[in-house]
């Protein structure tokens, strides 16, 4: 089978729908809101991206561009660009086969999958499918234990959901008053629950926000069969989870 048999669509099918996905690593000791990065490891970067479930084979790096941008994502073809950056002791996936399937799993099976990769590490990432209705699932992970997962539909109390916020904020040093501050009520509904704010206040307790000035490289992948399907269905079809 050729690779292009892998795929229901051509190479230049434009995607119908759009979206954001990361996954996000820190190994200990957390740099924190202020501290500095060093420059972007192209070589770690490789290995990362060879040893992520969703890549069944690397092409080759494409390119690299800078951490505020993202990877060209208008047709089917691009589904196989992969970006990561590794910055010490930070590193980031932006796949967007973190949001393949339709309930989360994905982006669920890649945290645990890193966390046993990087002990020691927290792991926080969110992706979100742009439909009339935004679907997203976010996950948060310290590494003593505490951990949050959440996926659902934008406004509706119908979500997969393990884990407290409040608990696993606490276990990055946030209270309430801290989550207050970042307009996360840990009481709300699931679906009306700010959870991209609570991602990004995480994030920022670890490591630096800003990412201008920040590389990432752009590898070119192969997906498995099933993996392709995944992503098909999600950013050209309609997948049975949404």
């Amino acid at each position: 089978m050729s690779y292009d048999e892998v795929w229901e669509y051509g190479p230049d099918e434009e995607l119908v729908q759009h979206g954001e996905f990361r996954l996000t690593v820190v190994g200990p000791p957390f740099p924190g809101g202020d501290g500095e990065l060093p420059a972007h490891d192209p070589a770690r970067a490789a290995d990362l991206v060879a040893a992520l479930a969703t890549v069944d084979a690397v092409v080759g790096e494409e390119g690299r561009i800078e951490a505020v941008e993202r990877p060209s994502f208008a047709t089917r073809a691009d589904l196989d660009l992969v970006a990561v950056g590794c910055w010490g002791p930070v590193s980031e996936v932006d796949d967007p086969a973190l949001a393949a399937g339709g309930d989360g799993s994905a982006l669920a099976e890649q945290a645990d999958a890193l966390a046993a990769r990087f002990p020691g590490a927290a792991v926080i990432g969110s992706v979100r499918v742009d439909h009339s209705v935004a679907y997203s699932a976010h996950v948060v992970q310290h590494p003593h234990g505490a951990r949050l997962f959440a996926a659902g539909w934008s406004g509706e109390g119908d979500w997969d959901r393990e884990g407290g916020v409040a608990e696993v904020a606490g276990a990055f040093g946030i209270d309430s008053a801290g989550l207050r501050d970042a307009g996360v009520d840990p009481d709300a509904e699931p679906g009306d629950l700010a959870w991209e704010s609570l991602v990004r206040l995480v994030l920022g307790r670890t490591s630096p926000l800003p990412r201008a000035g920040r590389t990432l490289s752009v590898f070119r992948v192969r997906r498995s069969e099933a993996t392709a399907g995944d992503l098909e269905d999600t950013w050209i079809g309609e997948p049975d989870g949404f």
